[in-house]
């Protein structure tokens, strides 16, 4: 007897969870979404994204950190491509912060960190990610800074 009503527990429990499956596949739809307006979305943020120019930053000079008692420096020319084509003006408004962080970071490299390419690469991250820190604390919001290009990169 209890076998029984066991298995025909487990039978309305089988078929229960099997009912609540076929009403989630079958009753419940997600809102469809307007594919038209995705598209559009799509060819605005690809044409935007696609007519960014750079911000070039003046030319500016850093000495590095020498254990030899030869002064060494670098010469740098970067130029900063932002998210946006409005936040051109806050790049050249603020450029003095790109100035400070490269001297902050810079004074602690050794020359030979930035000879190769993979030094270069770090330096590029490290002011990205230090300036777009310090561009949130004034002006809240989305980051900044994409992408930074070096167009002049001297280490003597």
């Amino acid at each position: 007897m209890v076998q029984k009503i066991l298995i025909l527990l487990n039978l309305v429990i089988a078929l229960g969870a099997s009912g609540l499956v076929y009403y989630s596949h079958t009753m419940i739809k997600p809102p469809a979404t307007d594919q038209t307006a995705e598209a559009e979305a799509l060819k605005k943020n690809a044409l935007e994204a696609s007519h960014l120019t750079p911000v070039p930053i003046k030319k500016f000079v850093v000495n590095l950190y020498s254990r030899s008692t030869r002064l060494r420096y670098l010469d740098l020319e970067m130029s900063v491509l932002t998210f946006h084509e409005d936040q051109k003006e806050i790049i050249k408004s603020h450029e003095y912060i790109f100035k400070d962080v490269l001297i902050e970071i810079a004074s602690q490299l050794n020359p030979e960190d930035l000879d190769s390419v993979t030094g270069k690469i770090l330096l590029e991250n490290k002011i990205k990610k230090q300036v777009n820190a310090r561009l949130q604390k004034l002006i809240p919001g989305e980051p900044v800074v994409k992408q930074i290009f070096f167009s002049g990169f001297v280490v003597q």
